[in-house]
């Protein structure tokens, strides 16, 4: 039942890119992205169910708007284990919490922090290519944030896209790179 809901998601997905993107539906990709949500999920979802999860919570953080009339994008990469083929996936809301944009990107890369660090460097591309000078770009992985958010050099495979994202942000003085919540990041999922 699981693989079912997994499927169906990856087929509402495909259908919009279909509608909205005039992209060719492909159905190898679909049942390979639905794998490997599930796989990811499994591993990274701790196990339990999301249901369960949400009730012990009693406040879980939640996807808050901004005061001020600024764009948010909020950000989220996922990596299939044992696996190359990443996603990438970005919101962009208005203060209000309007849905105004979205895209997802599949990516190859070696380890789940570079997908992440590939998910913002995606984001700021996209800010740049629309021209946006004001926003918050969020991501539930902190430390992501915290080396963007440092000028030391990092020994890592994804220094290349760190230093790449770093120079997008010092171009745009007025984006704003945060740290939130996976519960409140749940809407890049």
């Amino acid at each position: 039942m699981e693989t079912i809901g997994y499927l169906l998601w990856q087929v509402w997905k495909e259908r919009n890119n279909f509608i909205f993107r005039e992209t060719t539906p492909e159905v190898c990709r679909v049942v390979d992205l639905a794998r490997s949500q599930q796989i990811s999920y499994r591993k990274w979802g701790f196990g339990e169910d999301p249901a369960k999860t949400e009730a012990k919570t009693k406040n879980p953080p939640t996807w808050r708007a901004l005061k001020t009339d600024c764009l948010k994008l909020n950000v989220d990469g996922s990596l299939g284990e044992e696996s190359t083929e990443g996603a990438v996936a970005c919101v962009i809301r208005d203060s209000s919490g309007t849905l105004l944009d979205r895209f997802t990107k599949t990516v190859w890369t070696e380890s789940s922090f570079q997908v992440e660090t590939l998910g913002v460097l995606e984001a700021l591309k996209f800010l740049k290519e629309k021209a946006i000078n004001e926003a918050v770009v969020e991501t539930d992985c902190q430390l992501v944030v915290e080396h963007l958010n440092s000028e030391h050099q990092v020994e890592s495979t994804a220094r290349g896209t760190l230093k790449e994202s770093r120079t997008l942000l010092q171009q745009m003085p007025q984006v704003e790179l945060a740290h939130c919540p996976r519960s409140a990041n749940s809407v890049a999922d």
